[in-house]
């Protein structure tokens, strides 16, 4: 039995052997061998590229501002995906004093739009750059004020700390940074990327050097005066200009007869008259301008001097005024004292209550002589039954002698049955019209006569306060002179006075013309307007023109100016009955000079 176990194991063992021999003796075709050995050993896979060469992550900027520069350093941390060289913005701080790039290869240039950081080496950087920014002062502003500019580099965080010199107590900015101030006294802000910023850095408000001189200013006047039967009434305005110092009480002496109504402007509202003198107390100290308006009034007066307001202390006072009469008279120029025609120039900064005030405006060259003024009422005077608010003459000469004369007279009328005209001698009626519808004028003083050699012509009036338009049409002998000389063109004298003339004259051309009197120039504005109106008393009805004896005619218009001819306008306040005819300089052209 022992002897059949043994053989049993050998048996065993050598199935076995048999077995682990086969396996190692495995055999495959070499093409499938390289493919499993392939599959076993696969390739790495490939690195990806970065999505940009670099990535500017961070600008923290330190700022040390001192009165006349400020000293910026900043700190950049980047990083960069390859080893090529890369371009940084850097945005723009100044003038650069120092880098340091912490063992890296790198330097700052220059480019159109501030600095630019060249740097290389694959991975984190860390770089400090430092540099100065010039500072100005505002010598002008009434704080210690200091500026400068800074352009923030193209960084996705710009923020930083602000450090400034004792005196400065407000920060701003003109731009997208924000400011918040700290605990220590010290700002901080941020900034969008790449973005420029304007800084501002306040102290606390002192006074400026022209300010601390003593005092000097100049100032303009102007007054428009109305005059009723019951009151007098004054605007003023006056305008102090400081040219150094600084004005604390304004000093307006009133002239005499008048009281203070009332004050508007940037004063306080607590003015005070110290005796005749009016006090006024800006709401701040001036140191540029200050403007205020006065409302004066006193008793009714025949006879009236401009009154003139002109402030104490003044360097020099340019002085304007206007006068008025509203009411049933006429205000005339009784002296004329020191006063001129002004220009538009000087008329420009006045406030929209003088402008629209009525009356014509000039300028008083002599506060020792202003323009004197008399008043005459109707109920006082027979003349004034009919009074003449404009009277428009336009004429037009030719070479031959003859000139075209037309007139328009707006007339308004309280009594007086007629409007007489004395017109240049050997004048010749073509027309004569009252608003519009054809009449017959006469002879003044003689019933039924119409027309006079003498050039007195008298116009029926009807009773009326509304303003009523005559019109009168002819020609008339106008000699010009046949080389340089003087010639006048004639006015009608009037049973009226006209309280403003104009006139336009039509001269033929090849020579030049001018006005003897050149305070006279002014424009024409067109002709009244004449509304139809039916004959409102007896006398008007018997001379008015029947329909039947023709077609209503148009409303005339100024003559037009042929080609070649010259047109020369004056106006002026006349406040006359006879005004004074115009006279007029003619010049002969020179020749041109002829280059060969």
């Amino acid at each position: 039995m022992m002897r059949l176990l043994r053989i049993l194991s050998l048996l065993a063992l050598s199935a076995s052997c048999a077995l682990r021999v086969d396996a190692q003796e495995v055999t495959l075709p070499l093409a499938e061998y390289d493919g499993l050995r392939a599959r076993a050993n696969p390739a790495a896979d490939p690195v990806a590229a970065p999505p940009a060469p670099f990535a500017l992550e961070l600008a923290e900027i330190g700022i040390k501002v001192a009165p006349e520069s400020a000293r910026v350093t900043q700190t950049l941390r980047f990083t960069l995906y390859d080893d090529e060289w890369r371009t940084l913005p850097l945005g723009e701080a100044g003038s650069m004093i120092s880098a340091d790039f912490g063992g890296g290869e790198g330097r700052v240039e220059t480019v159109e739009k501030g600095w630019a950081l060249q740097v290389r080496g694959r991975g984190r950087h860390e770089v400090k750059l430092e540099s100065v920014l010039p500072v100005t002062r505002d010598e002008a502003a009434t704080r210690p004020t200091w500026r400068f500019a800074l352009r923030a580099p193209a960084a996705a965080v710009v923020r930083g700390r602000l450090e400034m010199h004792p005196g400065v107590e407000d920060v701003e900015t003109e731009g997208s940074a924000v400011v918040d101030r700290n605990t220590d006294g010290s700002w901080r802000f941020a900034m969008p990327a790449g973005v420029a910023a304007r800084w501002t850095l306040s102290g606390r408000a002192v006074v400026p050097r022209r300010a601390q001189l003593p005092l000097r200013f100049e100032a303009t006047s102007a007054t428009a005066s109305t005059l009723t039967q019951t009151r007098f009434r004054v605007l003023g305005w006056v305008q102090v200009r400081v040219a150094q110092g600084r004005l604390e009480e304004l000093r307006i002496p009133i002239p005499a007869g008048l009281k203070v109504a009332g004050v508007q402007g940037p004063v306080e509202p607590d003015w005070r008259l110290d005796g005749e003198t009016l006090v006024l107390k800006p709401l701040a100290p001036v140191e540029d301008s200050l403007a205020v308006e006065v409302n004066l009034t006193g008793e009714p007066r025949d006879k009236l001097t401009t009154p003139l307001l002109i402030p104490e202390g003044s360097a020099r006072t340019a002085l304007f005024a206007k006068a008025y009469l509203q009411g049933d008279g006429i205000l005339s120029l009784a002296d004329r004292g020191a006063a001129r025609v002004p220009d538009d120039r000087e008329a420009a900064g006045f406030p929209e209550s003088l402008k629209s005030a009525e009356g014509r405006l000039f300028a008083v060259t002599d506060a020792a002589r202003p323009p004197t003024w008399e008043a005459a009422w109707s109920e006082r005077t027979e003349m004034l039954a009919a009074q003449i608010d404009r009277l428009v003459v336009d004429v037009a000469a030719g070479e031959a002698g003859r000139a075209s004369y037309q007139l328009w007279a707006e007339v308004r009328n309280r009594g007086a049955q007629q409007l007489s005209f004395t017109l240049p001698p050997g004048f010749e009626l073509v027309e004569a019209r009252r608003d519009g519808a054809p009449v017959i004028p006469g002879v003044p003083g003689v019933p039924g006569a119409s027309g006079t050699s003498s050039g007195a012509l008298a116009v029926p009036l009807l009773t009326q306060e509304a303003p009523q338009v005559v019109y009168l049409l002819g020609v008339f002998a106008l000699p010009l002179p046949p080389g340089e000389g003087t010639f006048e063109v004639p006015l009608p004298a009037l049973s009226a006075p006209a309280g403003k003339v104009e006139v336009r004259v039509i001269l033929p051309g090849g020579r030049s013309y001018e006005l003897t009197d050149a305070s006279r120039a002014g424009s024409v504005a067109p002709p009244p307007r004449i509304a139809a109106r039916q004959a409102a008393n007896a006398m008007a009805q018997q001379v008015a023109w029947s329909p039947r004896s023709g077609p209503p005619l148009a409303g005339a218009e100024l003559f037009p100016c042929p080609p070649g001819f010259v047109g020369i306008s004056a106006a002026w306040s006349a406040l006359s009955a006879n005004p004074s005819a115009l006279s007029l300089r003619a010049k002969n052209e020179k020749e041109k000079v002829q280059w060969f």
